[in-house]
């Protein structure tokens, strides 16, 4: 799927996240699925430093990235850009999952799912507008950075 880059916009993403989200709460039923626990709540807090982390030195390192694909200046395969190719997705990902360990119901898991959905399909998106502009050096960049979970032990 090609879309021209101006359509990949992260304002037209969380559109779409947020009608899930919306359609979640008015038609998911708010049933607990099992009781949290130190771990859930561990990996809760962990998430949510992983967020912090990448979300702050993503837009520190590159600015542009929270705007759309079409926008990038140049490609930034530094930092954390070298963990993970979709930084702010990934902790975003992750971040949805931990709310949901934290807050086991129905509903944060049908969140934390069209939310996983819509950032894959995008991040698809993304790569595609990025390989096309930066050809060679974007598909040197993808074949050896992890797309989502980061790796956290490369140097």
């Amino acid at each position: 799927m090609t879309l021209p880059p101006k359509l990949i916009s992260p304002f037209v993403m969380w559109a779409l996240v947020f009608i899930g989200f919306m359609l979640s709460f008015l038609l998911v039923p708010d049933a607990a699925l099992f009781q949290t626990n130190l771990f859930t709540s561990a990996f809760f807090f962990l998430a949510g430093a992983n967020w912090l982390y990448f979300f702050a030195f993503a837009l520190a390192e590159n600015r542009y990235a929270a705007r759309s694909a079409a926008s990038v200046k140049s490609l930034v395969t530094t930092g954390v850009y070298s963990k993970v190719r979709h930084p702010i997705y990934s902790a975003d990902i992750f971040f949805a999952w931990g709310i949901f360990l934290f807050s086991p119901t129905i509903r944060i898991f049908a969140c934390a799912a069209w939310l996983t959905v819509v950032l894959l399909l995008w991040m698809r998106l993304e790569e595609n507008a990025l390989l096309k502009r930066f050809s060679a050096q974007y598909a040197r960049y993808r074949a050896k950075t992890p797309m989502l979970v980061p790796d956290y032990f490369r140097k």
